[in-house]
């Protein structure tokens, strides 16, 4: 048992007494001095006991004592890294390589680079379906950016020539070159990191109790050691020292030094793997003094991906449905996913309007399906369009000679989103929805 021991005190202990001797300097009581008298003193007397075959020995309990407490570090440390590796998957966002282009505007050449070799300045090519690798300025060219990720909205945002686009978002239908504007820690995404990571370092009040608590109980438990081991003292002098160890033991704050930072770093890291995201330590203590919720409609109350909802004015649903589907083939656009399941046929000479609709052929005949606007345009015969009077977001789909169908396209709720607004109501707290939406979607 002493052999054993050994390894445990003077190796697998050896946090508890560094951090010891470091508080003992800085007058500052943590657990680990207690934890470190008890197991110090602890080995010492068995190992007195064991080279003079004299009394017992406990290093079954300095053992076991120290399994525990690391295995309560070990849990929190778990719930650190699980919580950083949240945050980690904001910096996944970002490529690894980008595409950098050297020369003159007429003779650009095209080099793999790695992104932490990009300075300000530099011009890239995002090719679609590639992310932007810093924040920068498109120089030329056009397309939709899918900002999802960061923003939550569902349908990407049209930009083009001198708009700004943010490292970490989605290039969804055209080439662009961009012009490098901030790299590193400088961008967008970066900045929200930081503010996890804040969230993180920064002790909300009931931490800061639970320390100062702490540091008060360890020294009423020393006092309290002291005044023990000189009572025993008089009383049998053989059990002094083994009743005040077990004071140190028992009394030990490892509950109240662990579980509250431990509880908040799990919560933190739960919401955050539920796509909440803490910046502020505090708000765990006042979400219970809540009054008020506000929810955002994309990706937060819906799912933030597009369903068919309804087919107006339309003899079959099944062509329509194949047409729009052929069309929209080769789109990463949100609104072609929802079409993706009814692929059947295939489309030529596909041509995409930024922002508008994709216009092709099957079988020699030319469709459109977008914006109503923008579909109708193909239509020989001028007449006038009668939209479907339902809310909604329609497209149109139609051919030269006439309109196909009528498609509603919606952000279906999550299942959840019913349930937890009802349970927000019973609790008295008043429910509100912000949304870059129009009043039609979002009601």
């Amino acid at each position: 048992s002493f052999i054993i021991c050994i390894p445990v005190v003077f190796y697998s202990a050896q946090p508890f007494f560094s951090a010891a001797i470091r508080d003992i300097k800085t007058h500052h009581l943590s657990m680990d001095v207690p934890v470190s008298i008890a197991i110090g003193a602890a080995f010492s007397a068995s190992s007195w006991a064991t080279l003079t075959n004299s009394g017992e020995i406990y290093f079954d309990s300095v053992s076991m004592f120290t399994f525990f407490l690391l295995f309560g570090r070990y849990l929190e440390m778990q719930a650190r890294h699980r919580t950083g590796r949240a945050g980690n998957a904001l910096q996944n966002l970002l490529p690894q390589a980008a595409i950098k282009l050297i020369g003159e505007k007429d003779n650009l050449t095209e080099h793999l680079v790695a992104v932490s070799e990009l300075v300000v300045g530099d011009i890239i090519l995002v090719k679609p379906g590639q992310s932007i690798p810093a924040d920068g300025v498109i120089i030329d060219g056009f397309s939709s950016i899918d900002e999802s990720a960061l923003t939550g909205e569902y349908l990407p945002k049209k930009r083009k020539l001198s708009d700004r686009v943010i490292g970490g978002t989605l290039n969804v239908e055209n080439p662009i070159h961009v012009e490098i504007e901030k790299i590193g820690a400088q961008t967008q995404l970066s900045a929200i990191v930081r503010l996890l990571e804040r969230a993180g370092e920064d002790k909300p009040k009931v931490a800061k109790i639970a320390d100062k608590i702490a540091s008060y109980f360890v020294a009423c438990v020393l006092i309290s050691s002291v005044i023990v081991a000189t009572s025993w003292w008089f009383i049998d002098p053989s059990q002094a020292f083994w009743i005040t160890l077990s004071v140190l033991v028992v009394t030990c704050p490892c509950a109240l030094s662990l579980a509250t930072p431990t509880a908040l770093t799990t919560a933190t890291g739960s919401l955050r793997q539920h796509g909440l995201l803490i910046t502020r330590s505090h708000v765990l203590e006042n979400i219970a003094n809540a009054t008020d919720f506000v929810f955002d409609k994309t990706g937060t109350l819906t799912k933030g991906n597009l369903a068919i909802e309804n087919i107006a004015q339309c003899q079959n649903n099944q062509q329509a449905l194949e047409i729009a589907a052929a069309l929209e083939a080769n789109s990463e656009h949100p609104i072609a996913k929802a079409f993706k399941p009814y692929l059947q046929r295939s489309a030529d000479n596909i041509e995409v309007t930024l922002g508008e609709g994709v216009q092709g052929k099957i079988n020699a005949q030319t469709f459109r399906i977008g914006k109503p606007t923008f579909a109708q345009q193909i239509l020989k015969n001028n007449t006038a369009i009668n939209a479907p009077s339902d809310k909604g977001h329609w497209l149109l789909l139609c051919s030269e000679e006439q309109i196909i169908a009528w498609f509603s396209i919606s952000d279906t709720l999550r299942d959840d989103s019913h349930y937890c607004i009802q349970q927000l109501k019973r609790n008295n707290i008043k429910v509100h929805m912000l949304t870059g939406d129009n009043s039609d979607n979002a009601t």
